[in-house]
């Protein structure tokens, strides 16, 4: 027997008339227990406001009206808009329906009116997997503000900003990402959860502020980004050789001074690295030009 979301999202493709669209990413949840997990990583108390972009049928939309203050969905499919409009929004009180692309500019706003409205900012939402670059660094760039993200994203970038040292999917946005917020792995969540079943394997993700004293502080923040982002660009290489890759104006021998004053073997790996190692090799080379450069 089908699962009552699967049952909901068949009727309600009939009723609107929606063909789902691979191109646009329209593939819809239909399985109840991953539905309630995100509803349980979310912790609402119903003081908050919620962001759900990309609510399509409104499976998680209904849930998250329930137990917030307000929710903005925004959405840009014409036909899921009617049909949001017609089925979804006469059934709530507190859903506010955008009828617009998500962008950074809006995430501004709703932080604006949270904060005029003393009410935490949270973000739960199916994200549309082709924006999901852009909206990780809208998060980072925002973390003070956004009490908490439960977001669903492709299993590979997922793996990407949850992994830590001489994990395979290890990398500067890793490093990028947790250095301002902590990551948590709430679930996988398989094709076969979705209708139709996209082609790759999915996973839901929480993140939520660091605090400013348990967040790296490296002298020169500027610096510390660099040298992570130019030393993985060289990842194969051994670190010694990586870092002078991407800082050409240094010589070798400042560059092995500075891996001793970091407690970390010339032959280590920039994968292998953990972020306290990062932070102190950036302050062991923050005296020095830090220019960093490089070719992928």
């Amino acid at each position: 027997m089908p699962d009552v979301l699967e049952q909901y999202v068949r009727e309600a493709l009939s009723r609107s008339g929606l063909t789902p669209s691979r191109a646009r990413g329209q593939h819809f949840l239909i399985d109840d227990g991953v539905l309630a997990t995100v509803i349980r990583a979310a912790e609402l108390d119903g003081s908050e406001i919620v962001l759900e972009i990309g609510p399509g049928l409104g499976t998680l939309t209904r849930s998250l009206a329930a137990r917030c203050f307000r929710l903005h969905a925004y959405e840009l499919d014409a036909t899921l808009i009617r049909y949001l409009q017609g089925w979804v929004l006469p059934e709530t009180r507190n859903v506010v329906l955008h009828d617009s692309a998500f962008h950074v500019y809006a995430l501004e706003k709703l932080i604006a009116e949270a904060r005029e409205a003393g009410r935490p900012l949270k973000v739960v939402t199916n994200l549309p997997y082709q924006i999901s670059a852009a909206f990780l660094h809208g998060i980072v760039e925002h973390y003070a503000d956004v009490a908490l993200t439960v977001v669903m994203l492709q299993r590979e970038v997922a793996q990407r900003v949850t992994a830590h040292a001489s994990e395979p999917n290890f990398s500067s946005f890793s490093l990028y990402i947790q250095t301002f917020l902590e990551t948590r792995w709430v679930c996988d969540v398989p094709a076969d959860a979705f209708l139709p079943e996209p082609r790759v394997e999915s996973a839901v993700i929480r993140l939520s502020p660091l605090p400013p004293e348990r967040q790296p502080q490296p002298r020169d923040r500027e610096l510390y980004f660099k040298l992570v982002e130019g030393a993985f660009r060289k990842r194969r290489k051994q670190l010694a050789n990586a870092i002078q890759a991407a800082m050409p104006h240094l010589p070798m021998e400042r560059i092995r001074e500075a891996l001793a004053t970091a407690g970390l073997a010339l032959n280590v790996r920039a994968q292998d690295v953990e972020m306290a190692a990062w932070v102190r090799l950036a302050d062991a080379l923050a005296t020095g030009p830090a220019d960093v450069q490089g070719q992928d």
